[in-house]
């Protein structure tokens, strides 16, 4: 039972029956409840909460007569329709919480959520703890919500809910899927110079534990003047090693922003009976996704990159004629259940509300205005970018044709000074992120062809400004090379 008759909108307390619990009785006055420093007493019951009222308890008890759980809990805002005019600081002064002064411009990686998404992860959370029993026992608790979450997902994505499953990132989706798949002797599995350094090493892994598999690994060429300068890539790298099984493929690569056609290498890689397991990190929120007409085998993606959500939540796409043999890394209670849904239903014992919250995510991502609102707005500005930087630095764009380009992402070289006087190496990479992050903002650098790359992102909440103060951060930082190699990463163990 749960009720809010009586409580000022401004003085929000959740509080609920406990079904085993004796209720209070309805206090007849203020007299005999005691609120101080956030512990609200009524008679032998007590409650600790850091921002609650003396009469806001009283409205509770005596409206509902029960036991409460008393917290700061904010309502959430109404979601309507923001406009791209109100995009950038007016956004992210309105959705978001960062650190003042700051500008985040590495969507990338970790993604930034909303608060009203951390609201509504923060609701699940606190009705688990109220009986975690029937919350992970019974089909109304976390297993109702999560194929709720499966629903939305797969009418977002463009497939069927059955051919969905959930998981804590793509490193863990590809790993899943590649030991699932059934190699003999003498396959390959191919990966290129710009796969994502995890599932480099999960495809290692497997070959090292696997007799008589192969990695095989070919160079991407630069420049990348057209599509089919890139499909031919691929093509020639199969023929010329025959027995690859399964190729491992980038929808957008990671460190270097290359949006990969996909389909048309799909499509060659089957009439050859080849498998495609396509990594799709940084796809769900910055691209058009439809799982069906895209075709892989296995799709990969995260949602926490573009599609707002918490940290921990992507999702495998199984297609239909896998699902038999394809099964979750950890063998737990579901492992043998008979459909792909219920054998990855998530455990008990791990935190599964970023899954939950994905209908919150979808919903605030369309009151945006949608994909094709945000794409137009994304693309330009980071279009605009780069442009701008690289005229700022005296260096360049990563030279790759528009249409191979992330529309969210882009590199641009750092300036000459800084990469004469570092190696271009990762260590570097990360002495110029640390650098740049003390001093006010972050992009991702990462080593690629010969060059230091800055791997700048947009997304709503980013504004031109972010840009200025990357670039004006980073000339500071050619004048301060000898203190930055000097920073210690290291840690304590």
């Amino acid at each position: 039972m749960t009720s809010r008759r009586g409580l000022r909108n401004k003085e929000r307390v959740d509080y609920v029956a406990l079904a085993s619990g004796p209720k209070l009785p309805k206090p007849p006055s203020h007299q005999g409840i005691v609120v101080v420093q956030g512990v609200v007493q009524v008679g032998d019951y007590k409650c600790i909460s850091p921002h609650v009222h003396k009469e806001t308890v009283i409205a509770a008890l005596v409206t509902a007569s029960v036991v409460i759980m008393a917290t700061d809990g904010t309502e959430r805002k109404p979601l309507t329709h923001i406009p791209a005019s109100e995009f950038g600081r007016e956004l992210l002064r309105a959705e978001f919480t960062q650190r003042p002064n700051y500008a985040n411009c590495n969507c990338g990686s970790y993604g930034h959520v909303p608060q009203r998404i951390i609201q509504a992860q923060n609701e699940f959370v606190k009705e688990r703890e109220l009986d975690p029993d029937n919350w992970y026992r019974f089909p109304e608790g976390e297993e109702s919500k999560y194929f709720r979450a499966v629903r939305r997902l797969s009418e977002f994505l463009g497939t069927d809910k059955n051919n969905l499953v959930m998981v804590e990132n793509v490193s863990t989706g590809v790993t899943t899927v590649l030991r699932s798949i059934k190699f003999a002797a003498g396959d390959k599995i191919l990966i290129n110079s710009h796969t994502f350094t995890a599932v480099e090493y999960s495809v290692e892994h497997l070959v090292k534990n696997t007799p008589g598999i192969e990695m095989v690994s070919f160079e991407l060429q630069l420049p990348i003047n057209k599509q089919v300068d890139l499909i031919d890539q691929f093509k020639r790298a199969i023929e010329g090693n025959p027995g690859i099984r399964v190729v491992v493929l980038d929808h957008i690569t990671s460190s270097s922003a290359i949006l990969t056609p996909v389909k048309p290498i799909i499509d060659w890689c089957h009439e050859r009976d080849i498998l495609v397991v396509l990594d799709g990190a940084h796809a769900a929120g910055q691209l058009p996704i439809n799982l069906e007409e895209i075709g892989a085998d296995y799709y990969l993606g995260n949602l926490h990159k573009w599609l707002f959500a918490p940290r921990g939540c992507s999702f495998i796409y199984v297609q239909p004629k896998h699902h038999d043999w394809t099964y979750p890394l950890v063998v737990a209670h579901n492992h043998f259940k008979d459909t792909l849904a219920d054998r990855f239903l998530p455990s008990a014992t791990r935190d599964n509300t970023p899954y939950l919250v994905v209908p919150e995510c979808i919903d605030f991502h369309n009151s945006l205005g949608g994909l094709s609102v945000i794409y137009e707005r994304n693309q330009a500005l980071v279009t605009a970018a780069q442009e701008m930087l690289a005229a700022a630095w005296g260096t360049e764009v990563y030279p790759v044709t528009a249409d191979c380009r992330a529309p969210f992402m882009g590199l641009v070289r750092i300036p000459k000074i800084l990469e004469e006087n570092l190696p271009v190496d990762l260590h570097s990479a990360d002495l110029l992120m640390k650098a740049l992050c003390d001093k006010g903002a972050f992009v991702v650098f990462s080593p690629s062809d010969g060059g230091m790359w800055a791997r700048i992102a947009a997304h709503v909440w980013n504004s031109m400004e972010d840009y200025h103060m990357v670039r004006d951060l980073v000339l500071e930082m050619t004048q301060e090379v000898a203190a930055i190699k000097k920073i210690n990463l290291s840690v304590e163990h």
